[in-house]
């Protein structure tokens, strides 16, 4: 039955009581009170030796007996059809043992981006793939293109898709074609033409009414996932079972699609290892065309299949962050209260439509809202999720609406209109955090009145995962005073088997040292997939429960051969105390001994439903401080203050870690990356590490992270999702910072000494009147 109890939720000095209710068998979460003894303590990843010694194998470093290489051919077109395909001469090729082509597998003809699948050859050795599909020779219909959100827009532009699809297309608000039950609704188009026209002219009353109107148009660029460690697989058929040593997010959605019946594979078992995996975005969710590939490859030559991309291929195919065009108006009162918003918004996911849209309507109290964003094809690899999808081009132009806004109103401060305009009680303690940090009213040479400015910025994030059901976690005590805890999902590099073990420890009492932890194979307990940085959320709950009534089970043990009392027994700091906090005389591992059997094994699911917490989102706030050569343009970031939570910190050292890593993200995605296409060829020109520029060691500014610890509730861990918010802020803030430098705005990311230069160069004398209307810096 539900249990309904008080808890003490909040952070700092703003704690509050909340009652909820405990799913059947669940237990309390920590409270403020409670001594913890491994949970909150900065301790080193479980698997940091491994790693720095080279002994981890990826998925890249499998080299199981009889081995051999899989390669992929790629169209050198943007857009075709695939006529035929010969593979005859490639099948003579020495050491060739398998071949297929797309056509046939994926039932797809086209090839509407260079670098789409048009075959595959596995080989003894590299050199003889590489041979053999030089060798393949295709047949193509080659077809007029597009690879810019501007051609892709212009009037006559060549098509990208096939039948009937259109370029442009509203992906929001969307027309529902049939109406609840099912019947159809034909008028379903007309109606929401009608509401959107509604919400136009109520919010354009808005806008003119307001005092204030500023308006900008912002692009952002499409950024690759570029992970260390490609997409890809080695695969091989082991008496009937397909084994794959993978480079995933999502261990059990890689097994699911090869033993789906409506898959390609169909097999009908599968064991998917990723023990470790070399980075993943949000890009590595499924087995993908790669993975499907190397199945059938190795199911075909009867033995073992590398099939991992080169570069090249992962950076045309496996998936990006997709570019967006965002013109935005926005209307505030001489108090600085927003009034209204007007978003339109247009992203490139490749081919298709879906999947661009922009997170520009968030985190504050923008009054009424009007937004519409449209899909626009282009013939370029698809998009897919990319850490905080949608937010960091969102962010952009929504936070330098906040700040054009605040210079347009007379003596208000960036901070203080945010604060006017957001009512998230963690967020507005963050931005005074951030503000002392970064040395916000400190005098600098800024707004472009020397050679050498320099700026600081403001933005604001959220997030809004607390995890969910789907996960269990197996604790095995053993009689010789060993501790294991095992789930079957993977840890792309945040922590996850460290943080489980820690829980896991905590609920023993024992040291971390203690616990051996098991992750990343699909023969374990069902786990959750690496994405909506839901991972830690999904995971620990269940990982504490196990090992709760694991020590239950011990603890009963003990009492059972010493004649005590079970409900005074305890475990703290590997000793078995009584409630009053005396000791017994027994130590874990004597505690372990008196054992009948080998092992006590304990599996436990999630509670599936999150009960109430003290707020329903995660906050963060970023401080930017840039130097900006005003002669050659070159931006440099010196610092960046990021303040963030993540509920209840298990922690406090990996989670430095996912926010220093989410804003050297952000500042590569604000300076330096972006995908580069040919567009008399049609072909990205940069698909490679050396080309496509991301922030190196030389680059990286100084990061001071704040976390504020914050008993959530949700769960009994308390934890929230902190891999993708801390990228959200930090583009915009750097932004933000270059305009307080230079004295003038770049609207569009990455910020190169080009646009610097033209942005100075185009630079015009304020308005004296300071606040008129349609006013931007």
């Amino acid at each position: 039955m539900a249990e309904e109890i008080t808890i003490k939720v909040g952070f700092g000095d703003h704690f509050r009581d909340l009652t909820v209710r405990l799913q059947d068998g669940d237990i309390a979460p920590w409270q403020p009170d409670q001594q913890l003894d491994v949970v909150g303590k900065r301790l080193p990843r479980l698997d940091a030796v491994a790693k720095v010694t080279g002994t981890a194998k990826f998925a890249q470093d499998q080299n199981p007996a009889g081995m051999i290489h899989g390669r992929i051919l790629r169209s050198p077109h943007p857009n075709a059809d695939i006529r035929s395909v010969d593979l005859s001469a490639a099948k003579a090729m020495p050491g060739v043992r398998a071949v297929l082509t797309v056509p046939e597998v994926f039932e797809d003809s086209s090839a509407r981006f260079a670098g789409a699948e048009i075959a595959a050859i596995a080989a003894d050795t590299e050199q003889q793939a590489d041979a053999a599909m030089r060798a393949i020779q295709v047949e193509y219909d080659i077809k007029d293109f597009c690879v810019t959100i501007d051609t892709s827009m212009e009037d006559g532009a060549p098509q990208v898709g096939r039948g009937d699809q259109k370029n442009v297309q509203r992906v929001s608000p969307r027309s529902r074609g049939r109406r609840r039950g099912g019947n159809a609704n034909p008028g379903a188009d007309q109606q929401v033409l009608d509401r959107m026209a509604a919400r136009e002219k109520e919010v354009s009353a808005l806008l003119a009414a307001s005092d204030v109107v500023v308006e900008g148009t912002f692009r952002t660029q499409v950024q690759t996932h570029a992970p260390f460690e490609t997409h890809g697989a080695v695969c091989s058929w082991e008496d009937g079972q397909l084994v794959c040593w993978a480079s995933t997010q999502a261990t059990f959605g890689f097994r699911g699609e090869l033993t789906s019946n409506w898959g390609q594979v169909k097999a009908s078992e599968c064991r998917v290892l990723s023990e470790y995996v070399g980075g993943g975005f949000g890009s590595k969710f499924s087995a993908g065309r790669e993975g499907v590939i190397g199945a059938l490859l190795a199911k075909e030559a009867g033995v073992p299949v590398k099939m991992m991309l080169d570069r090249s291929g992962e950076q045309t195919s496996a998936g990006n962050r997709p570019d967006a065009l965002q013109k935005m108006r926005m209307g505030v009162n001489k108090d600085g209260v927003i009034q209204a918003l007007q978003i339109r918004s247009w992203g490139t996911p490749g081919s298709g439509t879906g999947g661009a849209g922009a997170h520009n309507d968030g985190i504050y109290k923008l009054g009424e809202v009007d937004k519409v964003e449209y899909g626009v094809r282009t013939n370029c690899g698809g998009a897919r999720a990319h850490r905080a999808p949608g937010w960091p081009q969102g962010s952009f132009a929504l936070e330098q609406m906040m700040d054009m806004a605040a210079h347009s109103l007379d003596g208000i401060d960036p901070i203080e209109f945010r604060k006017k305009n957001d009512d998230h009680p963690i967020r507005v303690a963050e931005y005074d955090i951030a503000k002392e940090r970064i040395g916000w009213n400190k005098a600098r040479v800024r707004g472009g009145a020397s050679n050498i400015c320099t700026g600081v910025g403001i933005a604001s994030n959220l997030w809004f995962s607390a995890g969910g059901g789907g996960a269990s976690a197996l604790v095995r005590i053993s009689k010789d005073g060993s501790v294991e805890i095992r789930n079957g999902a993977q840890d792309i590099g945040t922590g996850t088997r460290t943080v489980m073990g820690m829980v896991a420890a905590e609920e023993l009492g024992i040291p971390l040292d203690m616990v051996s932890t098991r992750i990343g194979d699909t023969n374990d307990p069902q786990g959750p997939m690496s994405g909506g940085s839901t991972t830690i959320g999904t995971l620990t709950p269940a990982a504490r429960l196990a090992a709760h009534y694991a020590k239950k089970e011990l603890l009963a043990v003990v009492a059972d051969r010493k004649g005590w009392d079970p409900t005074d027994l305890d475990i703290r700091k590997a000793r078995v105390i009584r409630n009053d906090g005396s000791d017994t005389g027994l130590s874990f591992h004597d505690a372990c001994q008196l054992m009948d059997d080998d092992a006590i094994e304990v599996l436990k699911a999630r509670p599936r439903r999150n009960y109430a917490g003290f707020s329903d989102t995660n906050a963060g706030v970023q401080a930017a401080e840039v130097e900006v050569d005003m002669e050659t343009g070159v931006v440099r970031v010196k610092k960046v203050v990021a303040v963030a939570d993540a509920g209840k910190l298990i922690n406090p050292m990996t989670a430095e870690s996912q926010v220093r890593g989410g804003v050297i993200q952000g500042v590569s995605y604000a300076l330096t990356e972006r995908r580069i296409m040919d567009r008399h060829k049609g072909r990205m020109l940069n698909d490679d590490l050396e080309n496509y520029k991301i922030l190196g060691s030389l680059d990286c500014p100084e990061i001071d992270v704040v976390l504020v610890d914050v008993y959530n509730g949700k769960s009994n861990t308390q934890v929230m999702g902190l891999g993708e918010p801390p990228i959200v802020a930090t583009a915009a803030a750097v932004a933000n910072a270059v305009a307080d430098a230079i004295g003038t705005r770049v609207f569009e990311i990455p910020i190169t000494p080009k646009k610097v230069l033209e942005a100075i160069a185009s630079k015009k004398a304020p308005d004296p009147g300071g606040k008129k209307k349609g006013a931007r810096l």
